[in-house]
């Protein structure tokens, strides 16, 4: 099963690591502009993800140290969360492996919302700046059908139905069969 699992991953892996070069070229062109960094939680929230996703953060959790794992889980456990249960002091417990969700928050992302374009991002970012620069915007409506196609790779791969999305305190708890 493990085999089959970095199996399926590894689709999900090379699009993250694509995200992440489209994230890094934003980063160093506008490094003044960005306020967002590792240690910044203004976003952390319990956001929903792709299962593909929870099954990334199913599998780091297995590879850490038992204290630390045991101590992600006893979060989520506890209580429900509005702050997403990966924080720890101000800081992801798993930051390597965060969603992509996670990466890109607070960066300029761009969807259709009603049929017209639309760029989000946090408003500590940028604020020198009339206008976003247009090479700063990421397309978040290719990120987004870019995982769809991962995660259908996954549902075939495991000949199984899932749900759409789910929260990152149940990808946390997220059991395999």
């Amino acid at each position: 099963m493990e085999a089959l699992i970095h199996d399926c991953l590894k689709p999900y892996r090379e699009l993250v690591a694509i995200v992440d070069r489209l994230l890094d070229d934003v980063r160093r062109k506008y490094p003044s502009d960005i306020a967002c960094h590792k240690g910044c939680n203004c976003g952390c929230r319990n956001l929903s993800i792709f299962p593909i996703e929870a099954l990334s953060i199913f599998m780091a959790i297995r590879q850490m140290p038992p204290k630390a794992a045991a101590a992600i889980l006893q979060r989520t456990e506890a209580h429900r969360f509005q702050d997403c249960p990966l924080l720890q002091d101000r800081t992801c417990g798993l930051y390597p492996f965060r969603p992509i969700i996670c990466r890109t928050h607070g960066l300029p992302l761009q969807t259709i919302y009603r049929g017209r374009p639309s760029i989000g991002y946090c408003r500590r970012n940028f604020v020198n700046r009339p206008a976003i620069p247009r090479d700063a915007v990421i397309d978040l409506d290719w990120i987004n059908n870019a995982l769809r196609t991962v995660n259908a790779a996954l549902a075939q791969h495991l000949s199984r139905q899932m749900p759409a999305r789910l929260s990152i305190q149940a990808a946390v708890q997220l059991r395999l069969r």
